[in-house]
């Protein structure tokens, strides 16, 4: 089993990898950062054709999610973690990936919102909390 960090390119990184490292810690479990690329932010990573290639296997696919998690890790002593990008929707791709890696928990960053705004505006980790197959821990940042 692993734990599934659902991380963006945001500040709220940081503290969702070391929700998920501590979790892992307890329970002697290998951390997995997972970056949900939008197709529209896809187009804007490649220029060129990658016909018959895995857009999850595209370097600079790939490389988005390490980026990521290279600055939200920081000076960190803790292992680094698997990383993964996928394209698509967020919560659909992140619940299919915890799935697939029969993951212990998934842990995400949401902020506060109110009701009107989660309706109008759609609220990835509550679609999560909704859509995975594994419990999820919400890490509340502001």
């Amino acid at each position: 089993m692993v734990i599934v960090a659902a991380i963006d390119d945001s500040e709220r990184a940081a503290p969702v990898l070391q929700e998920a490292q501590t979790i892992a810690t307890n329970f002697d479990e290998a951390v997995h950062a997972v970056h949900v690329l939008q197709r529209s932010e896809l187009v804007k990573v490649l220029e060129k054709d990658i016909e018959g290639q895995d857009l999850t296997d595209n370097y600079e696919v790939q490389q988005i999610g390490e980026n990521i998690v290279s600055r939200a890790t920081g000076e960190s002593t803790l292992p680094e973690p698997t990383v993964s990008v996928r394209v698509g929707d967020p919560a659909a791709e992140i619940s299919a990936y915890a799935e697939e890696q029969d993951a212990r928990y998934v842990v995400i960053g949401g902020r506060q919102r109110s009701p009107t705004g989660k309706a109008l505006f759609g609220s990835v980790t509550q679609d999560v909390m909704f859509e995975s197959p594994t419990p999820v821990v919400n890490v509340a940042l502001d």
